[in-house]
């Protein structure tokens, strides 16, 4: 798929904007051959590092320990410059002390803990009740569709929360909380972070009380090197997981069927045998995370053709990384759900799950959950086709996340 259209470099598309379709890659690859980092603001205020650089550079600067991650610091930071352009210095409550947001050492305590739930053995037995789940869901559907809403929100939604244990009916409000907190409009973030903190403080203590197998009861429960998680750090974790655990998912299933679908010949060639590089390619050209949470250099770091000065608040680009010409040649700004990269490895191709010591412990799980969801709308609907063009698809506002905001399709039996 070839993006024809020129677009003017506006640097605020690195962090959200009103965009349909694929603008966004435009921008983006635009902006990269200016330079490799550009400022940009957030819709709080906070003014910020967005970097453009390719693959290797990007995978160094996600694993240079010279960007910090520490939450205490990240949050000084942060409030001191909105404190100083007189606007709320009120953030939420996911900059706590969750593995997300907390440098080595003390960072491998709390992935350890995580890690335990998302093992690739741990996970393979989860394989036959997602499958389960995505067939379900997709049967459901009706025959006029939205994928968002139908299947690409609350499918990873119910597995992570029946990972954790978390009620059903607790769920959709969940959605709500998070969806509202991935804006960065502090209006919107802090009422609905510290709702989802009173929530999951609650549902702790009762994991307490009434423990069950789920990863809720074992994170309250489990101790690292004879310690236990401070309350502070087990409920930014529990936040973690809920948001990082659904949201990101939510992306690569919509990225993917969206691609998939405006494609020629690629949702008929959708099979077992192809669906794992088709996931890949999505994670690579359309990311479902546009920029990483929030680092912080706490010296001068330098990156191809320019440094990040020291003290900046920094959100590492993805797009760019799995566009890389010098990775993927000529046809980087592409989607071709056939590609395999030199190296004969997929998953070299991009940084969309991290690198380094914050690589995500949920990427198994994701791949697996997005795999599923395709093969079951395929399975259902082999004639599916999408109701609009494909670049007329308006993106969400929020400003990790990279999603459409709803994708219409047609289910032909």
């Amino acid at each position: 798929m070839q993006l024809t259209a020129e677009f003017a470099p506006d640097r605020q598309t690195l962090v959200g904007g009103p965009l349909r379709g694929w603008q966004h890659h435009a921008h983006e690859d635009a902006l990269a051959r200016l330079g490799p980092v550009h400022p940009a603001e957030l819709p709080n205020g906070l003014e910020v590092l967005v970097t453009t650089l390719g693959l290797e550079a990007t995978r160094a600067l996600l694993n240079d320990g010279r960007m910090a991650k520490d939450a205490a610091s990240l949050r000084s930071a942060m409030q001191d410059q909105l404190a100083r352009k007189g606007r709320p210095t009120d953030l939420s409550r996911i900059i706590g002390p969750s593995m997300l947001n907390t440098d080595p050492p003390h960072h491998r305590k709390l992935r350890a803990l995580v890690s335990q739930a998302f093992t690739s053995r741990r996970v393979e037995e989860l394989r036959p009740a997602v499958e389960k789940t995505a067939r379900e869901m997709v049967a459901a559907l009706p025959q006029d569709a939205d994928l968002i809403s139908g299947l690409a929100f609350p499918f990873p939604l119910a597995v992570i929360c029946d990972l954790l244990g978390v009620p059903a009916e607790d769920r959709a409000q969940l959605h709500h909380w998070t969806t509202a907190m991935m804006t960065e409009r502090p209006e919107l973030v802090v009422p609905a972070s510290d709702a989802m903190f009173g929530y999951l403080a609650g549902l702790i203590e009762y994991k307490r009380e009434q423990p069950d197998d789920a990863l809720l009861s074992a994170m309250a429960q489990a101790e690292i090197d004879g310690d236990r998680l401070t309350p502070e750090e087990l409920l930014t974790t529990a936040i973690l997981l809920v948001v990082a655990g659904h949201e990101t998912t939510t992306g690569l299933i919509g990225n993917a069927a969206t691609a998939l679908l405006a494609t020629p010949g690629a949702w008929a060639a959708l099979n077992e045998d192809t669906v794992s590089a088709a996931v890949e390619e999505t994670a690579r050209w359309d990311p479902p995370v546009r920029v990483t949470p929030h680092y912080r250099a706490t010296v001068d770091v330098d990156v191809p053709g320019g440094v990040i000065p020291e003290g900046s608040v920094v959100m590492i680009g993805m797009g760019t990384a799995g566009r890389d010409p010098l990775v993927h040649g000529p046809t980087a700004d592409r989607f071709d759900p056939t590609r395999v990269p030199a190296t004969g490895n997929a998953t070299l191709g991009h940084a969309t799950f991290g690198y380094g010591v914050h690589f995500c412990v949920g990427h198994y799980l994701a791949r697996i959950e997005t795999r599923a969801a395709l093969l079951a709308l395929r399975e259902r609907a082999p004639q599916a086709r999408l109701s609009v063009d494909a670049a007329e698809l308006e993106r969400g506002d929020k400003v990790v996340p990279n999603t459409f905001a709803a994708v219409h399709v047609a289910l032909d039996a």
